[in-house]
């Protein structure tokens, strides 16, 4: 069965040569190659995270179900009025 992945995030900011932001990436909802460069651009923003915030890193695996979770989920927050039910199973640590 073939999984579409579509995701608003895929975008890199740009950057001078000095290392400077120069604009951030548009959010532009588009389809994704595979659910290995969704998993290298989240471990990216993760790391991004955990180094700026060296007092509250976080440890994370991002198994494939995360993945599917985060795309459904930034396609909900992101539209107007997006909101959603977060409902996990006690224990599975999902």
């Amino acid at each position: 069965m073939t999984t579409h992945l579509f995701a608003d995030f895929q975008r890199a900011d740009e950057y001078d040569e000095y290392g400077e932001l120069v604009a951030e990436a548009p959010f532009v909802y588009e389809a994704c190659p595979d659910i290995e460069s969704i998993r290298q651009r989240c471990m990216k923003r993760l790391g991004d995270y955990n180094e700026k915030n060296s007092s509250k890193q976080m440890s994370l695996v991002i198994f494939d179900d995360a993945l599917y979770h985060l795309l459904r989920l930034t396609r909900i927050i992101n539209s107007p009025s997006g909101n959603a039910l977060l409902v996990g199973v006690g224990g599975s640590g999902k």
